[in-house]
């Protein structure tokens, strides 16, 4: 009886084109025949924006189209007191222009996409295949699309904290993209593009690649050390850190740790450099030298770590032992330990002015605020495969970027950490760096659905 009463709709269903700008925003989602994940992604989301509320709806286009939505995906549907989102429909240029929001699961032909800015949502199974899966993925990447739409239709004093200023190319770049540095100086951003064997270097004041370090291994942490004038390279592959004159790029040293050169922290008032490695170590080298000149012992390898300079203290995160590490600098010993109830804590960030330690777990996806003494003070729901955070002392917020693909902005509100926008970038994009002498957060986008390999520049707001 189910079938037959959704055949039925399926016919009586009345076309749904772009509404009128008065009838509020419209998202077209697209997939590749128009009966399937983007009739499941319009449904749900209309549902969801009704039950907030919102104006915004949605509706379903495809690529290659076919004529009837499958059974399957009309009794899934039903079972959740829905149906199609409209009758399945050819994806045309007029769309494209139409929309506030493109969201595709499949590739949209050149000869459709006019200059309407797509987001791919990658990963997601067919909902022919496995409904529940494909439903429950689609859900979750609603929860944060509508929150990010909405912010975009309040007055322009209420908007997007993050606006995407430009996307800066990184040429024929494949793989993973680990963490990003930047040359003040010289207005040039590093980027580690650990599954390229490369360094690529960025001219931020022209927009552009400027040119690629080749020749790495597995490079994972990029740092620029003022005083010598010297870009550091940290290579997962064969644990070497490798030096280059910070101008023209030449090679200027190595130095072995042995196995997995990670992060790399530049304390520019002490003059040195200090890098992640191994099963557990900080390296500590004197940049006058190029040499290692101490190695402060952990008891696992180490993730994201940040410096305290007015302690001396250094602040580590260490996810194979569920554990926060405190080593004093000066003296090369680890002072404390605070056991972690949950994993994945691999990035960490420092509010100074709060005098607090922020970490965003990946298991379950968390952020949660300490006390530098590490006591717990608040802790809350953040995007998931978190690598990077940072503090925006400025507007007293906190950026977060996950492999999900998103940018998770929070407002800090006295001892609680508000989420007021989920902000789409693309899946694997999950390191960034914010450069407060620039007001700007660059995000590294891998290669994918949601096109080339990129950097991503946002600009706070206002």
């Amino acid at each position: 009886m189910l079938r037959i009463a959704a055949t039925v709709l399926a016919i009586a269903l009345t076309s749904a084109r772009p509404a009128p700008a008065d009838d509020g925003k419209i998202v077209v989602f697209v997939c590749l025949h128009g009966v399937v994940n983007s009739q499941m992604a319009a449904a749900y989301f209309n549902k969801a924006a009704q039950e907030r509320g919102s104006r915004i709806r949605a509706v379903s286009r495809g690529i290659d189209l076919y004529r009837s939505v499958p059974v399957k995906v009309q009794d899934g549907l039903a079972l959740d007191g829905l149906e199609a989102a409209n009758t399945p429909q050819q994806l045309t240029i007029d769309d494209m222009a139409a929309a506030d929001q493109v969201v595709a699961f499949d590739q949209i032909p050149a000869e459709r996409h006019g200059r309407a800015d797509v987001t791919y949502w990658s990963g997601i199974p067919l909902g022919i295949d496995d409904y529940e899966s494909a439903r429950d993925q689609i859900v979750r990447r609603i929860d944060a699309l509508i929150p990010t739409l909405a912010a975009a239709t309040e007055p322009a004093g209420d908007k997007t904290p993050l606006q995407l200023e430009t996307k800066i190319l990184l040429g024929d770049v494949r793989g993973r993209i680990d963490h990003l540095a930047v040359d003040l100086k010289r207005q040039r951003l590093f980027v580690a593009e650990f599954g390229n064997d490369s360094v690529g270097v960025v001219d931020l004041a022209a927009r552009s690649l400027l040119r690629t370090i080749t020749g790495l291994s597995e490079p994972q942490g990029v740092g620029y050390e003022p005083s010598t004038d010297t870009l550091y390279v940290a290579n997962a592959r064969d644990g070497s850190v490798q030096l280059y004159e910070a101008n023209e790029y030449k090679a200027a040293g190595r130095i072995e740790l042995g196995s997995d050169a990670d992060n790399i922290r530049v304390d520019a008032a002490a003059k040195r450099v200090i890098v992640g490695y191994g099963d557990g170590g900080l390296a500590v080298v004197d940049p006058s030298t190029r040499t290692k000149v101490r190695s402060l012992p952990l008891w696992a390898h180490p993730e994201s770590f940040q410096l305290q300079p007015d302690s001396g203290r250094i602040f580590v995160n260490l996810p194979d032992a569920r554990a926060v590490a405190v080593v004093d600098v000066a003296s090369g010993k680890q002072l404390t330990s605070w056991p972690l109830d949950k994993g994945g804590n691999f990035a960490m960030a420092i509010d100074h002015e709060r005098s607090r330690v922020l970490l965003a777990y990946r298991n379950p996806a968390e952020l949660a605020a300490f006390s530098t003494d590490g006591k717990a003070i608040a802790a809350t729901g953040t995007c998931g495969d978190a690598d990077d955070l940072f503090v925006d002392a400025k507007r007293g917020r906190i950026y977060v970027s996950c492999g999900g693909g998103y940018v998770d902005v929070f407002e800090i509100d006295g001892a609680a950490y508000r989420l007021i926008a989920r902000l789409p970038t693309a899946t694997g994009a999950r390191t960034s760096l914010f450069v407060p002498e620039m007001d700007r957060l660059f995000v590294a986008v891998r290669a994918g659905p949601a096109g080339p390999a990129a950097i991503w520049v946002f600009k706070p707001m206002p």
